[in-house]
């Protein structure tokens, strides 16, 4: 079994997209032309980006190859991912809305990641992220046992 599995990780894809959804509805970006969903998993919710923003060319990133193969299915003339380190990511132009739901928490020095993240933004753009703070949680702590 790979470290991100597409099969197991849609087994919670409800409880998955409850946080992404929330996060979403707080970003007030008008007209955005570049959307990058900096984590993308297995694209379903990547792909609904191109519904709240039919102008938009999104672009779903992971670093697992596994993820982005299961994400292409959602792929389409605007709609397009790649296997991507975010620490390494350097987009072309200036991007106008970044959002990374539950996925910052495991890159290391992501924190030190932000301002660079904030740089890649127009001059209006959106950064919008959550990382949960959940790692005391029991699953957690019998997870690093």
């Amino acid at each position: 079994m790979t470290v991100w599995d597409p099969r197991k990780y849609l087994e919670f894809a409800d409880e998955r997209s409850r946080p992404f959804v929330e996060l979403l509805s707080r970003v007030n970006a008008v007209d955005p032309k570049v959307v990058v969903d900096l984590g993308c998993g297995s694209g379903k919710l990547t792909a609904s980006l191109a519904d709240r923003w039919p102008q938009a060319h999104i672009v779903g990133l992971d670093s697992s190859s596994e993820m982005i193969t299961e994400a292409t299915q959602f792929a389409g003339s605007r709609v397009s991912f790649q296997v991507q380190d975010l620490r390494e990511w350097r987009p072309e132009t200036p991007v106008d809305v970044i959002i990374s739901n539950a996925t910052l928490q495991w890159v290391p020095g992501h924190r030190e990641l932000l301002p660079s993240l904030v740089s890649m933004l127009s001059a209006d753009g959106w950064l919008a992220f959550q990382v949960p703070g959940n790692f005391d949680e029991p699953s957690h702590r019998l997870l690093r046992q």
